[in-house]
């Protein structure tokens, strides 16, 4: 939570944060400031201290109501002309002014921390202008992995829109026919049509749009042996078959609350074959017993390890121990959401460290064959000391 950064820096012995970026593609710039502007803008912070947030005087009255930061300066109070025109270029007169900014506020006899992927030319301009810089790792983004009720409210509106997208795909899909080859195909003014990957998507996207939310990549649709790689997102062309698992993977975001969610269903239309079926069973087994386990305190990687130990006692192969395999359990349980649709933590046998109350992550079990293709159940929880609150509310259709 974002009373938590003077804690995190305490323990990693920081005394001074910069960062300087938007806020509508950093989501660390956002969580902190609260405030959504499209071009760099300056955030500082000490420890124990309020930060400071500098940005451009066209910016300057909005980001005063609309930022969580008390402290919003403009550039004009930090002599932005004067720098930017003595420098040889634009660009290079905007990165000297950060510097001039940092130097004045933090000043140059201790260290100033910064997001390891800064760019070369800011750090190069830096410390020539004197200052201490060293990278940043897991500040901002530790805060980030417990949230704020609000923030779950978030996430949660924009799940139920996903729940919604996600019951009308299906319908169209259980709705579909099939012809002697198993393509299924719909009617629409009394044509027959095929049933491709993009009418699918179309139908998720309509409702993002009705409902303030937003795609950032295309969502997964995948349908037969295409289905077993985890992240083959569909060509639209793509035609659905009958009787052959079709993978739909939703990760959409709000565009105003910026948070995002993340939910898999895995269908058939018609009957699903024996291996596709057990396949499928033993996620969904695999996913119960995860959803029975989790709580704060467990250790991600014995999450990922009780997954490893179901799945190979049904008979299926596993990443265990980094193994090289073409089928079976390919990847983590889950991982965490908000600001980003993959952030922490993570639930992966590297996850050393403890599930806290308050994380929101999936719970994402899948089994890969490529003669079959895939199946992937996802959903979202939020981490509770006794155990979880399945932010999920749709149920797990089969066949359809």
């Amino acid at each position: 939570m974002r009373k938590d950064v003077d804690r995190i820096l305490t323990e990693k012995g920081i005394d001074a944060m910069l960062l300087y970026s938007d806020s509508f593609k950093n989501a660390n710039m956002h969580y902190l400031t609260g405030f959504l502007a499209p071009d760099p803008f300056i955030f500082l912070k000490e420890i124990d201290k309020e930060p400071v947030m500098v940005v451009s005087q066209m910016e300057a009255s909005r980001a005063k109501k609309e930022s969580r930061v008390k402290d919003v300066r403009s550039f004009s109070d930090y002599d932005f002309a004067r720098i930017v025109k003595s420098a040889p270029n634009l660009r290079v007169g905007g990165l000297k002014f950060v510097a001039a900014v940092a130097k004045k506020e933090l000043g140059t006899d201790k260290p100033i921390y910064v997001p390891p992927n800064l760019s070369v030319a800011l750090a190069d301009i830096l410390r020539n202008e004197g200052l201490k810089i060293k990278p940043m790792f897991d500040v901002v983004e530790k805060a980030r992995e417990t949230k704020e009720p609000d923030e779950t409210e978030a996430i949660v509106s924009v799940q139920r829109t996903v729940e919604k997208a996600m019951s009308k795909a299906i319908e169209l899909i259980s709705n579909a026919e099939a012809d002697a080859k198993g393509t299924l195909f719909y009617r629409e003014n009394g044509e027959k049509k095929p049933l491709t990957v993009h009418k699918v998507r179309s139908v998720f996207e309509h409702v993002f749009v009705d409902n303030g939310c937003v795609t950032e990549e295309e969502t997964m649709i995948a349908c037969g042996p295409k289905s077993a790689d985890p992240h083959y997102s569909g060509d639209p062309k793509d035609v659905l078959k009958a009787n052959q698992p079709i993978v739909l993977d939703v990760f959409p975001k709000g565009v105003r609350n910026r948070y995002f969610t993340d939910m898999t269903r895995t269908i058939a239309k018609g009957r699903a074959s024996k291996a596709f079926r057990e396949m499928f069973e033993t996620v969904l087994q695999v996913q119960n017993a995860a959803l029975d386990a989790i709580k704060a305190g467990v250790p991600g990687n014995a999450m990922q390890n009780m997954c490893y130990d179901i799945f190979e006692k049904a008979g299926y192969q596993t990443i265990r121990g980094d193994k090289k395999i073409d089928k079976g359990y390919l990847h983590s349980l889950g991982h965490g959401v908000g600001l980003e649709v993959h952030e922490g933590p993570g639930m992966s046998e590297f996850h050393k460290h403890a599930l806290e109350e308050h994380n929101v992550v999936t719970v994402e079990p899948g089994l890969y064959d490529p003669k079959v293709g895939g199946v992937r159940i996802e959903d979202i929880v939020e981490v509770t000391k006794t155990g979880c609150d399945k932010l999920t509310k749709m149920d797990v259709p089969f066949e359809v």
